[in-house]
């Protein structure tokens, strides 16, 4: 046990966690954002710049304090002036800011942008939702079994820009089944923000309101520790569920920010048996079948807020209000959680700067009695040292459906947590990320896991990053629980190696992953290997993957994020002894009018049914095609 502690803090030196992989990609849609929405350099604020995922604390900081000291900046280049923004931080970030002197009017174009996405994806082999109906079966989708989303976003200046998008599933009858859009207009100056439509806010560190990107747990300890106010952000996801719709009104007077919101939206609903009451928010978008159709838009959610920031030289603090109402009571399974069909959640956020050390916490409540509370500090202890912490109290009967803040279980509650995490910049290229997180569950829940129990997460990291030579890591991971049989710890190992280097014309990545599962019901272990070859040629690029799956079952699998279309992140789960081989073509024509063609195919080894249900596809291979045509200035 000891020594094992001890390979996982200081050693590490071979293997991979699932979660830090789906953070590393979904970090990549942000930037692909900023590429196409580059950010004035003489507007950008705190939020922004650690939203990209690319600058540190340090290097933030000292961008804030420069350009107070200064005044407007006149041209890119002067952010080679900047303390700590090096060389490769510039090659990085020159496409995705740009510089503004005089800001133009409200009515005048500039700069202005449309972009179109048309995708349409479906399965070859025939789900058993898509047969004729039987005597035994009569239930059947509604609809034709593609996937199709359509998507406008455009841009008339600084000021103005809005965004729409209608998709459907398969199996669902209308191409316009989720359809979601909204309208921003803004100054600036960020003295005046206002959405129209659908849109999200991250408010404090994340108890009462957070906006959908989150790193959670990583081994960028740094950035998983802290959360900057970003307030009123604009929703332009296909996911369904998880943001409002209504009106949102952010204004700041000086040094005071005042913002308030009004949402009015339906969501898809199941009720009890005697219509009374539901016991769970239904999120996964469906409306597939008569009874899914009839789940459709039943419960009625009415939303308000207010939030107050005060931002002074060295400290900022905020208070914040949430209404929530639902037409039918919330009444989940276990007692202690929170229950009726009124919530009212309140909290105190604030943040502080002492020189390299940065304090902030969130104190909330959740009426009429559960409170949650987490506190966190970053040190930047010099140009190559990064410590941070977190304590998180979260009570049994806490509750907010828009938190996500840090936390070992899905929603924040029923928690007491500690974690701290370092980052040592070995070299210039080499970098030696760890983490250690403890947790326990106070009172008795729903889940599998015991209360009262001391479990932990351990997570190491070495990375290496060399321009054209090639990029590399190796990390490792360990999660320990304790099943409800007091008796019976739950070990979870999880890891891998990874590579990524240019092979003559090619790009070649390729990474070795593996998953454990240990405890007295439960011995066994999952394994892959793939492989992705990407080449470029004149106006084509081409992408191929081979991955090779074994695993015992679903609970040894693997995440591995996999190429797609553009625009178009996945991230599925490998398991079961198969085999996953796909091609992706991409073609960049004349006048910004991309095209890109994908084929994917599994073959399953011990299968001869894949899903079940009206899921099922009764053979032992699975082919899923996706077209995409796109034009993006």
């Amino acid at each position: 046990m000891k020594q094992l502690i001890f390979v996982c803090w200081l050693l590490p030196h071979l293997i991979c966690a699932q979660q830090s992989a789906e953070l590393t990609e979904e970090k990549q849609g942000i930037l692909t954002y900023y590429n196409q929405n580059p950010i004035d350099i003489n507007e950008a604020n705190a939020a922004e710049l650690l939203a990209m995922g690319i600058l540190q604390n340090q290097q933030i900081a000292s961008f804030i304090e420069h350009r107070k000291r200064i005044g407007k900046f006149l041209s890119l280049y002067e952010l080679q002036t900047i303390p700590f923004w090096d060389i490769p931080t510039l090659r990085v970030i020159q496409t995705l800011f740009i510089c503004r002197i005089n800001p133009p009017r409200w009515q005048v174009a500039e700069n202005t942008k449309q972009q179109i996405i048309l995708r349409i994806e479906r399965t070859l082999e025939q789900k058993n939702g898509f047969s004729p109906p039987t005597t035994r079966s009569k239930v059947r989708f509604t609809g034709n079994p593609y996937n199709t989303m359509i998507r406008y976003r455009g841009t008339w200046n600084s000021h103005i820009r809005a965004g729409i998008l209608s998709s459907k599933d398969a199996g669902e009858q209308h191409y316009t089944d989720f359809t979601s859009a909204f309208i921003e207009l803004k100054d600036t100056r960020g003295n005046f923000k206002l959405i129209l439509g659908d849109f999200i806010n991250q408010w404090g560190q994340g108890l009462v309101q957070s906006g959908s990107f989150s790193l959670g747990k990583s081994y960028e300890s740094i950035r998983a520790t802290q959360k900057f106010h970003g307030g009123a952000m604009a929703y332009t996801s296909s996911g369904e569920s998880e943001f409002y719709r209504g009106i949102n009104l952010q204004v700041t007077f000086r040094q005071l920010q005042v913002q308030g919101f009004l949402s009015s939206r339906n969501k898809d609903l199941i009720l009890s048996k005697d219509s009374s009451y539901f016991r769970s928010f239904q999120v996964d978008g469906l409306h597939r079948t008569a009874t899914e159709i009839g789940q459709q838009n039943r419960l009625k959610e009415l939303a308000t807020g207010i939030h107050l920031r005060y931002q002074g030289k060295q400290m900022e603090w905020s208070v914040a209000q949430t209404i929530t109402r639902w037409n039918y009571p919330f009444m989940p399974s276990n007692p202690l959680d929170w229950r009726g069909n009124t919530l009212m959640n309140t909290s105190l956020s604030y943040i502080r700067q002492f020189g390299n050390v940065r304090l902030s916490g969130e104190v909330a409540h959740a009426a009429p009695k559960a409170w949650a509370s987490i506190h966190a500090m970053s040190w930047a202890i010099n140009k190559k040292t990064d410590v941070s912490g977190i304590i998180r109290m979260y009570e049994s009967g806490y509750f907010s459906p828009m938190a996500n803040a840090i936390s070992e279980s899905s929603n924040n509650k029923n928690e007491w947590g500690l974690f701290l995490g370092h980052q040592y910049q070995r070299s210039k290229y080499q970098r030696i990320s760890s983490y250690i997180d403890l947790f326990r569950f106070p009172r008795a829940s729903s889940s599998q896991w015991a209360s009262e129990k001391l479990g932990w997460e351990l997570l190491s990291r070495f990375q290496w990053d060399r321009r054209k030579q090639g990029q590399y890591f190796a990390q490792l991971k360990w999660t320990h629980k304790n099943l409800t049989n007091p008796t019976s710890p739950h070990d979870l190992y999880q890891g891998s190696i990874d590579w990524h280097k240019p092979l003559y014309r090619f790009e070649w990545h390729s990474r070795i992953m593996w998953t454990h599962i240990q405890s007295k019901e439960q011995n066994e272990s999952g394994y892959l290997w793939l492989n992705d070859i990407e080449y470029h040629i004149k106006r084509f690029k081409v992408q191929v993957r081979t991955a090779w799956i074994w695993s015992g079952s679903y609970d040894t699998r693997l995440y591995a994020y996999e190429p797609s279309l553009p625009f178009a992140f996945l991230l599925p789960a490998y398991y079961d002894p198969s085999t996953r081989n796909l091609c992706l073509i991409e073609y960049k024509g004349l006048k910004q009018v991309s095209i890109a063609l994908k084929i994917a195919r599994t073959d399953y080894f011990q299968k001869e049914v894949i899903g079940s249900g009206l899921d099922a596809i009764a053979a032992s291979h699975k082919t899923d095609v996706g077209l995409q045509v796109a034009y993006i200035p």
